[in-house]
């Protein structure tokens, strides 16, 4: 199916490792896009592993929490590549857990920095773009922990449940520019990042609280990116679409 996204300029955060952001910002150029990967990690393997496939990609060091060099960047790759029509805000730092009185303050403000305020950065120096160009795709990745909670995630949960408040107001704010917000809240995903943070009991209790009993792909939530990002997608904005397996779902 064509998503009608050849020649679109695609801006994915937090797309230089092994995880979603990579396989987001590989599905919207398979689909002919033009990626800019954005993160302050080094991009050139993901820039190559996307040019070894046929797709056209650049990479751009930042970091989002500082709205300088965010609008730095944005400006640079509305330069370089052409106008901004898309907009994955993928980049977070899972890096606090702990029970909510025993977090530092320093570490919560830490988390609000990158995920809430680094989310609100990169959204405030595209939509300039996108109003001008009267259209636009604004992509939150949220988390089941944004609209369910966790036990020792308080500083991630409410920044994951603050970029769903963002979108949702975004998804008003540009209705009538075509500008679409949404929201995917992912449940456990086998990436490199979550198989290795987490013990192994703890994976298996997360795999038997999943009525498919497995852990998502990158790429399962790579297409629901691709598609949101689309013109098939075109009268769908400001919605939470869970890609969790089930995990949300009452289960006894």
């Amino acid at each position: 199916m064509d998503l009608g996204l050849k020649g679109k300029v695609a801006i994915v955060t937090g797309s230089a490792g092994e995880g979603l952001g990579r396989a987001q910002a590989i599905a919207l150029a398979s689909e002919g896009a033009i990626v800019a990967i954005v993160d302050i990690q080094p991009i050139d393997q993901t820039v190559s592993l996307i040019e070894s496939k046929g797709g056209v990609a650049k990479g751009y060091a930042c970091d989002i929490s500082k709205a300088e060099q965010v609008n730095e960047v944005v400006k640079k790759i509305n330069a370089d590549l052409g106008p901004i029509g898309i907009l994955v805000n993928n980049a977070s730092i899972l890096t606090t857990v702990g029970m909510f009185t025993d977090i530092p303050v320093e570490r919560w403000n830490r988390d609000v920095e990158v995920n809430t305020m680094g989310t609100a950065n990169m959204s405030r120096a595209v939509w300039p773009h996108m109003m001008a160009g009267k259209w636009g795709r604004i992509i939150m990745i949220s988390s089941i922990a944004g609209t369910m909670g966790g036990l020792g995630q308080t500083s991630y949960s409410t920044t994951k449940a603050s970029v769903i408040g963002l979108a949702k107001s975004l998804a008003l704010e540009g209705a009538r520019a075509n500008i679409t917000a949404n929201i995917i809240a992912p449940g456990v995903i086998k990436s490199k990042l979550a198989m290795e943070s987490l013990r192994g009991d703890m994976l298996e209790r997360m795999k038997q609280r999943t009525p498919m009993r497995r852990f998502g792909e990158v790429e399962e939530i790579a297409n629901t990116t691709a598609f949101l990002c689309s013109e098939k997608a075109s009268y769908v904005t400001g919605q939470v679409l869970h890609v969790d397996g089930g995990m949300g779902l009452f289960v006894f």
